[in-house]
């Protein structure tokens, strides 16, 4: 038996994850890993970011994207996914609505109360956003650790 995840257990595990690893490439063609929420739905996996970060202009300069979910602590509970590929914008209104619905009821119990958070942060995170679909364009990698025979 290998370590790897089958189809079925890459599509359990991208929806069932928590946080979103995004490395991009930044202007001067260095790696910027940063962590985001995200949707896997339909085979694809899906985020957004504010339009006026660095994330978003430079998927928008440069779409070549990997994408990390990783769970586990211990060496042998050690459990990832990892997509190579290209950022696609997503500029259909009606699958950001989607997008959005499925995201809050995902988070629902890791979000702060908007109301709660001071008013800068409420304006920082009300400004436009960017969507991305993760299009894979290399073998998809994974591997549980928790398969190999000790």
């Amino acid at each position: 038996m290998g370590v790897w995840l089958d189809q079925q257990e890459i599509a359990d595990f991208l929806t069932n994850g928590h946080t979103l690893i995004v490395s991009t490439i930044d202007k001067d063609g260095y790696p910027h890993s940063t962590p985001v929420w995200y949707v896997y739905d339909g085979g694809h996996v899906y985020f957004r970011v504010r339009s006026a970060t660095i994330k978003a202009k430079g998927l928008l300069r440069n779409p070549k994207v990997a994408v990390l979910v990783e769970s586990g602590e211990r060496w042998r509970d050690l459990k990832a996914v990892l997509i190579r590929g290209r950022a696609e914008p997503v500029t259909d209104t009606a699958f950001q609505v989607r997008f959005d619905a499925l995201l809050d009821a995902k988070y629902a119990n890791f979000r702060e109360a908007r109301e709660a958070m001071p008013t800068r942060t409420q304006q920082h995170y009300a400004t436009g956003k960017t969507y991305f679909k993760v299009v894979p364009e290399k073998r998809i990698a994974s591997w549980d650790n928790r398969k190999i025979r000790m």
